[in-house]
């Protein structure tokens, strides 16, 4: 084969390879999945106030998942000063789109423990509206529960031991 057919030769391959690649960057992502375990943190709220637990999403099939959580809610400048919560939950994901219905299982503890009863009363579950972005390991949006405030969840990476 003389060096001209070889180096044409080449040129092709390297332009088909090249097509190809582009193809590959061209096809859209899949948009990641909200299953796994998650740290989450609100912004400050009236009086001081922050939401932050953690939370592990399992999918139960389709763009469904059940889910449960431990949060804190914390005020600087009222009391309750904590409130410690167990909360389960489902999550449906709409494309990026996750939303998170809550439900209050227990009341754990309570600063000061005086204010345990009131806080079985009057605590309300925490929803949570958030997008995942497209790497999979943020997601921001929405606390709602009886206030709103921006919320963000950092996906916790498995330690490799």
């Amino acid at each position: 084969m003389s060096i001209t057919r070889r180096l044409g030769l080449a040129a092709v391959l390297s332009l088909a390879v090249a097509a190809h690649s582009f193809a590959d960057d061209a096809k859209p992502q899949a948009t990641p999945s909200p299953a796994g375990s998650w740290s989450f943190q609100t912004k400050p709220m009236d009086y001081g106030c922050v939401l932050s637990g953690d939370m592990t999403i399992t999918q139960t099939g389709g763009k469904s998942f059940k889910c449960r959580f431990k949060a804190v809610w914390s005020c600087q400048t009222r009391a309750p000063k904590a409130v410690n919560t167990d909360q389960s939950c489902i999550a449906t994901q709409t494309g990026d789109s996750v939303i998170i219905t809550s439900r209050l299982e227990k009341i754990i503890k309570v600063d000061p423990p005086e204010m345990l009863e009131l806080s079985k009363t009057n605590y309300a579950a925490d929803h949570f509206n958030i997008t995942i972005n497209k790497h999979g390991d943020e997601m921001d949006g929405l606390f709602k529960s009886y206030g709103q405030s921006p919320v963000k969840f950092r996906r916790q990476q498995d330690l490799v031991g």
